[in-house]
């Protein structure tokens, strides 16, 4: 099921309407019509378990700043830059 749902999120209109839902429940409504236009039958607690695990499964990556400290990048840098650059004058320091 999640597989479908990540499939309706592809079209971007979908998406939109998704985002500009009033609340997670107009939301899931959403997903269960689309859905329901595409032959599938979910049901909103499926809808609402499956962005529940959706949203767990993103707050589990990684962010850019994470990404930095892992990767060796400079955390607390004034900008965005990993160690490795070499174009901009205020990493030359590295």
């Amino acid at each position: 099921m999640l597989n479908q749902l990540k499939e309706l999120l592809q079209d971007p209109e979908l998406q939109q309407k998704v985002k500009a839902a009033a609340n997670q429940e107009e939301a899931i409504n959403l997903l269960t019509s689309a859905g329901a236009k595409k032959g599938h039958n979910f049901t909103t607690e499926e809808v609402s378990q499956a962005l529940a695990e959706l949203t767990s499964v993103k707050s589990n990556e990684l962010g850019e700043e994470e990404l930095l400290n892992v990767s060796g990048g400079r955390a607390g840098a004034s900008h965005d830059h990993m160690s490795c650059c070499s174009d901009c004058p205020s990493c030359r320091e590295f």
